[in-house]
């Protein structure tokens, strides 16, 4: 090993370091930015910021899951969304049905205002801006490397 090689490692150490320190500081940015337009649309409609996660779990066009899948999602105690679930439930916004497979378990659906929810979350955080500097291709990239780089281990908010 040259002496040069010794000194770039730790340079190369900290830059490596700040690059990603960087990279969490803008995605907490984007994050503040995309809550922001979230608990907007989320009051309009009457709903507690509490209950966001549950709804993203419900996404339209995902199999409906049990209340243990999105508490494994959220990585939270299955108890945490069964009041989360009662909450919306109340609301109309989502409903408790059977699940096709399995009679015992039961599966939170959207309900038709639940829909209207979402619909209005997506519109409005298309309108946001968020994604105006993006074109579709960047857009496909980002959302390809976050999801590589979500961890499993680590909770989902």
């Amino acid at each position: 090993m040259t002496e040069g090689s010794d000194v770039e490692a730790p340079v190369a150490h900290r830059a490596d370091v700040e690059r990603k320190a960087e990279i969490v500081r803008v995605l907490v940015e984007v994050g503040n930015a995309v809550d922001a337009v979230v608990a907007q649309v989320l009051s309009e409609f009457g709903v507690p910021a509490s209950v966001a996660g549950t709804l993203w779990a419900l996404a339209p066009g995902t199999e409906p899951p049990t209340m243990r899948e999105v508490a494994a999602r959220l990585r939270c105690d299955a108890s945490t969304v069964s009041l989360a679930a009662d909450k919306l439930q109340s609301m109309g916004l989502v409903a408790r049905q059977p699940h096709p497979a399995d009679g015992r378990k039961r599966t939170l659906v959207l309900t038709d205002q639940g829909h209207e929810l979402w619909e209005a979350l997506r519109t409005r955080l298309h309108a946001s801006g968020l994604f105006t500097g993006l074109d579709a291709q960047e857009q496909d990239a980002l959302l390809t490397l976050l999801t590589k780089m979500r961890n499993p281990q680590q909770p989902c908010y």
